[in-house]
């Protein structure tokens, strides 16, 4: 029987510390924006990661250095995302502040976090077990939802105790698991998860929080799906998803705007393909053509607005280097986003 996919990344084993850096940032940037302090050169830099994909959720090991993590309603619109984070901190911490409740994270603590809130933190040189579980699974369980981020269970109370040792279980044995069996723990996790954070959740006030996340992430979805039909524009959307200009505007708005949004999409749709050896034969300005751009000239100043270089600085050697990192960590899907930020989008209860 197949046993559950599983993806590990080694940060020294690329060229330079700033290559670690980079991959990093782009890995995590669906769950969070990161900054490395001043105190903190990005020649110290060095990270691995260990993750298992368990069905519907996923498990993994993550080792980084000090770090400040950032989730703005950008990110969140940006990312798609709409998950809950449970991390066991074996080793450092963090502290900070999600969305008025002030955090602090100790070795041995478990913490949960909302991933459609915001928040601000800073970490400490660490290491964690960090499982992601679907919003689907774990509301229905919970009386109050909305108030578990930034909640702490202390390694030393008997609940803290419970569900570290069943992470760590998991953890240790998730190489060994099929991907049925990693399925079928999926109930038992969100039950223990409930079980453990539901009482004190359920003591606090409600916050109330508009979700777009779905409609919004179906909408993103479609537009990758169609980045090279000339039609696609506010009002198809608008079509399509039976919604008004107006609301299409706000949720967008955080992204620069529908149209900002879709151009985006197209320019790092022409990054992947004008640094792909596949596509060396084809001139810059078909590429750009096929994804949207009529205009030559303007086409490279949005590039290099966006990529800090030119197409044909891409499609040289630095840029076929940087594409080639990038490929090491990609999935067969042809989106070009690495593997984990997949996985983590497409988590599904």
């Amino acid at each position: 029987m197949p046993s559950s996919p599983s993806f590990q990344v080694d940060g020294s084993l690329f060229s330079s510390t700033e290559e670690a850096y980079w991959i990093w940032r782009d890995m995590v940037s669906v769950l969070f924006d990161v900054t490395l302090p001043d105190s903190s050169p990005v020649e110290d830099f060095r990270f691995m990661i260990d993750t298992y994909h368990l069905g519907p959720l996923l498990i993994g090991n993550v080792e980084s250095v000090a770090q400040q993590f950032r989730r703005s309603p950008t990110t969140i619109a940006r990312s798609g995302v709409d998950h809950y984070c449970v991390q066991l901190y074996s080793q450092g911490g963090y502290a900070g502040e999600t969305e008025g409740r002030s955090v602090r994270v100790e070795p041995g603590d478990i913490s949960i976090l909302d991933l459609s809130r915001t928040l601000r933190t800073q970490a400490e040189s660490f290491r964690n077990i960090t499982l992601v579980v679907p919003r689907s699974l774990l509301e229905p369980l919970l009386k109050n939802p909305d108030g578990l981020h930034g909640m702490v269970l202390p390694g030393q109370s008997a609940l803290g105790y419970l569900l570290a040792s069943y992470m760590r279980t998991i953890y240790e044995t998730a190489g060994t698991l099929s991907a049925e069996d990693g399925a079928g723990l999926t109930g038992a996790t969100a039950s223990l998860i409930a079980g453990c954070f539901g009482p004190s959740a359920d003591a606090q006030e409600p916050v109330v929080a508009a979700r777009h996340g779905a409609l919004l992430l179906a909408i993103k979805r479609f537009i990758d799906g169609n980045l090279a039909c000339p039609d696609l524009t506010v009002d198809r959307l608008a079509r399509e998803f039976h919604l008004s200009r107006a609301t299409l505007a706000r949720m967008f708005e955080p992204l620069g705007g529908v149209a900002g949004y879709i151009r985006e999409r197209r320019l790092l749709r022409c990054f992947a393909e004008i640094t792909s050896p596949s596509h060396a034969h084809r001139s810059i300005g078909d590429l750009a053509y096929v994804w949207g751009f009529g205009n030559e000239a303007a086409f490279s100043r949005a590039f290099r607005r966006m990529f800090g270089m030119s197409p044909r600085e891409a499609r040289g050697e630095s840029g076929l280097a940087r594409r080639a990192a990038y490929q090491r960590l990609s999935g067969s899907d042809g989106s070009g986003e690495p593997v984990l930020p997949q996985w983590i989008r497409h988590l599904k209860g």
